[in-house]
């Protein structure tokens, strides 16, 4: 049989051994907790496009591109002391406008795929505009949309709107095909006018009828009302015209 003594010492060497195996699950139970609560920060798809963009550019001249992803989840989580993110093997097809690569930081990386769409900027309406109004800068903003989807017949300056009015009720944001809008009409069809002449020292004016819409600049008939003559005027202003012939063709009677 075994002594006291002998059982006393195997008492204590288990529980050294105890007390020796416990410490490193402790240490590792405080690693997993701290890495639980260590805070992150997601790198998200719009500053992935936003990189990935640049380096499109860096290869197709410069010229704009809006990035679009293949499938979903396009982000990473990463410690939020993670100072930066690159995107390695990088590939682009400039003809297809394809992309691969991989995002990658210190903690973690992903695998990235998609197409970057070369875009342009064309001016269009902020909100619904009725037929009539003439159209103001404060109206006006800039649309991205893919190249060349919108060329020929369509308006893509700014300037080309201001001042422009629609011919039909045109919606906010989208493209404007150039025979939807035209100059403000500045004299209608059947309405009074100012018909005015000019000569060497002389000023005539009369009252005549326009037999024509007009725009300023534009070339109308318009009868003067005392003679009954149809003759040409230039459109100078609201309801007034210039006569292109002689004075004294407006002053007879």
């Amino acid at each position: 049989m075994a002594s006291l003594r002998t059982l006393l010492l195997a008492g204590i060497a288990c529980t050294t051994l105890a007390a020796s195996l416990a410490v490193p699950q402790q240490v590792a139970a405080q690693t997993q907790v701290a890495s639980a609560t260590a805070p992150t920060r997601i790198i998200g798809e719009r500053e992935i496009s936003r990189r990935i963009a640049d380096m499109v550019k860096q290869r197709n001249g410069g010229r704009p591109v809006e990035i679009m992803f293949h499938g979903m989840g396009n982000e990473l989580e990463v410690p939020a002391s993670a100072a930066a993110f690159q995107v390695d093997d990088f590939s682009y097809d400039s003809r297809s406008g394809r992309f691969y690569g991989t995002v990658a930081s210190a903690a973690a990386s992903i695998k990235v795929s998609g197409r970057a769409q070369t875009v342009e900027a064309i001016p269009v309406l902020k909100s619904r505009i009725a037929a009539g109004h003439v159209i103001s800068r404060s109206d006006v903003e800039w649309l991205q949309v893919p190249a060349n989807r919108y060329g020929a017949g369509y308006v893509d300056r700014f300037d080309d709107l201001i001042g422009q009015t629609p011919r039909r009720a045109l919606a906010a944001g989208m493209p404007i095909r150039t025979n939807d809008i035209g100059k403000p009409e500045a004299i209608a069809r059947n309405s009074l006018v100012t018909m005015m002449a000019q000569g060497p020292g002389i000023t005539i004016t009369t009252t005549g009828r326009a037999m024509e819409s007009g725009s300023i600049g534009d070339v109308v008939q318009v009868m003067n009302l005392q003679s009954k003559r149809t003759i040409q005027a230039t459109v100078t202003g609201m309801n007034l015209v210039q006569v292109i012939t002689a004075p004294n063709i407006i002053a007879s009677n």
